[in-house]
């Protein structure tokens, strides 16, 4: 077989618009502009929250609420409850001191008082009107020393007659001694230069005196 008698095979045919369609359709995706991404992406929470009927958000929101009271008012029922214990402390320790100091009052100087009348004097005046001693006791008025002595005559306290008052023994005075020291087994209550009279030291605490001269 010579060559011109050779059969030229033809290639094989392209089926239409396959390869080239394909090309092309590449070509022209490659060549659309993709889509711009959002400048901000969606509120996913802001969606989800429009969702919600305004029920739930309320029932939430008093949700919230409570715990936020709840938390405060035990920071506060815990704060009140330490100041109690302390208060309480307190309280019971008290006593004690009082008691001390009682006992303290007791042991330190102390106070009397009572009165003295002069018997027969004021006579033509009403009960309550002011009088003093007269004659031979013009020396019994308002002002007059009260002196309390102890056991070995040492003067401990000074003291001083009130305003006489008419009664119906009388003209009384009252008279009051502060700072009277304690410890003595008995003393002696003597008003101007009239001598004492003896009186215990659980006489004095009472107080409530009352002495009398003259008929």
């Amino acid at each position: 077989m010579s060559s011109s008698e050779q059969q030229h095979t033809p290639p094989p045919a392209e089926a239409p618009g396959t390869s080239r369609g394909t090309a092309e359709e590449l070509h022209l995706a490659s060549a659309e502009p993709l889509p711009a991404p959002p400048d901000h992406p969606p509120a996913a929470s802001a969606s989800r929250w429009s969702r919600l009927s305004r029920g739930t958000v309320l029932a939430i929101g008093a949700g919230l609420g409570a715990a936020v009271v709840g938390a405060c008012w035990a920071g506060v029922s815990l704060a009140g409850g330490d100041e109690t214990d302390t208060t309480a402390a307190g309280v019971s320790a008290s006593p004690s001191v009082s008691g001390a100091e009682r006992i303290e009052d007791v042991e330190g100087p102390f106070s009397t008082d009572g009165t003295l009348t002069v018997a027969g004097i004021g006579a033509g005046l009403d009960p309550g009107e002011l009088c003093s001693g007269t004659g031979g006791y013009s020396d019994i008025d308002f002002g007059t020393q009260v002196n309390v002595t102890d056991a070995a005559g040492t003067l401990v306290a000074v003291g001083s007659l009130g305003l006489g008052e008419k009664t119906e023994l009388g003209c009384e005075f009252p008279f009051t001694v502060d700072d009277i020291t304690p410890g003595s087994k008995f003393y002696a209550v003597e008003v101007s230069h009239r001598g004492g009279l003896t009186q215990t030291e659980d006489q004095l605490h009472a107080g409530g005196l009352a002495f009398t001269l003259g008929d």
